[in-house]
C-alpha cells in the first residue's frame, strides 16, 4: 500500500482526497471530487463520505473559536440526506450557531456541482482545556481539532 499524500486535515483526508476551500471565524468549507471507490454498490456516492466532509468542516469551523490548550471532540452529528450524488464535486459548508464554554452547536449544508442540496447537518463538540483531558474518556476524532 502507498502512503496517501499529506492533508492539513490528517492522513484519512489525504486518503479521501478531502481539501479545505475555504477557512475564516466560525466557518469552514471542505471538498471532495467524487471517485469511482467512492461510490456504493449502486453507483452513488456512499452516504459516510458526506457526513466525513461534515466532521471535518464543523471541527475545523470550531477550531477558529478555540483558545490556547482546547481541543474539541464530535459528541454527535445528525445528518439528513436530500439528493444522490454520482460525479463531480461535493462540498460541506460549516459554520458555528451557538458555543458555550464546553459544548458548540454548529449546521452544515453539502452540496453539489450545480449548488444542489446533497445533505443537511447539525453536530455538538465538546470543549475541553487542558485541566479537563481525558474527563471523556473520548478523544479527538477529525482532525482540525
Amino acid at each position: 500500500m502507498t502512503d496517501a499524500p499529506s492533508s492539513p486535515f490528517g492522513p484519512l483526508a489525504a486518503l479521501l482526497g478531502i481539501r479545505g476551500v475555504a477557512i475564516e471565524r466560525d466557518r469552514c468549507s471542505v471538498a471532495l471530487t467524487v471517485r469511482p471507490e467512492h461510490l456504493n454498490p449502486h453507483g452513488v456516492l456512499h452516504g459516510g463520505l458526506p457526513y466525513i466532509l461534515v466532521d471535518y468542516a464543523m471541527g475545523a469551523a470550531l477550531t477558529t473559536r478555540l483558545e490556547p490548550g482546547e481541543r474539541c471532540t464530535t459528541l454527535e452529528i445528525k445528518i439528513q440526506y436530500l439528493a444522490a450524488v454520482r460525479a463531480g464535486t461535493v462540498r460541506a459548508d460549516a459554520a458555528v450557531v451557538s458555543r458555550t464554554r464546553r459544548v458548540t452547536v454548529l449546521e452544515a449544508r453539502v452540496h453539489g456541482d450545480d449548488e444542489r442540496l446533497v445533505a443537511l447537518a447539525t453536530g455538538t463538540f465538546f470543549i475541553r482545556g487542558d485541566e479537563t483531558a481525558g474527563a471523556t474518556g473520548a478523544d479527538s476524532s477529525s482532525a482540525a481539532r
